[in-house]
């Protein structure tokens, strides 16, 4: 969502230039993508690691000197983007039991493309009253806070060697 103004305000380029960022940025989804259909199965470390470093990379391209660094700097951006969703998404269709999964992902689905009609204008609104770049650091650095608090939860319970699908049952009453 960023990419645009980042090109043309911070950087001065042009169309051209930010279809480039796209591109560029796809190399690290498909990066992210092979190394998805390598694991067998969904761990937190992946979920978490990938938010991690997905916020990292993100604070990270919004001060980018130039373009190039900063074209570059996407690379990771897009692996760290896409193994978090990809580790969301496996993790919520394996680990929910058959008889909630429909209503799961539902709500799942909800918060993650349901979101965009919130975050934009408010990212919009950020870039206009603080630049860009702060606007990109706020919403990097909001991931990056949700997922440092969810590695320091999940270091609190990954003693407890319980499957997630029993969790869910406990939960549940069941």
């Amino acid at each position: 969502m960023t990419n645009a103004l980042m090109a043309t305000e911070v950087y001065g380029v042009g169309a051209g230039e930010y279809g480039i960022l796209g591109s560029i940025m796809a190399v690290g989804t498909f990066g992210g993508a092979l190394l998805a259909a390598r694991r067998s199965a969904p761990r937190w470390r992946y979920l978490i690691g990938g938010g991690v470093f997905f916020g990292i990379a993100g604070v990270a391209s919004a001060w980018m000197p130039n373009y190039i660094a900063f074209a570059l700097v996407l690379i990771p951006v897009g692996l760290g983007s896409l193994t978090f969703l990809n580790s969301c998404n496996t993790m919520v269709q394996t680990s929910v039991p058959p008889q909630y999964r429909a209503r799961v992902l539902a709500l799942y689905l909800m918060v993650v493309m349901g979101g965009t009609p919130i975050g934009s204008p408010l990212i919009g609104w950020f870039a206009e009253l603080f630049g860009i770049q702060i606007a990109v650091t706020i919403g990097s650095g909001l991931s990056l806070a949700a997922s440092l608090a969810a590695l320091l939860v999940w270091q609190k319970f990954k003693t407890n060697a319980v499957p997630l699908r029993s969790q869910f049952r406990e939960l549940l009453g069941r």
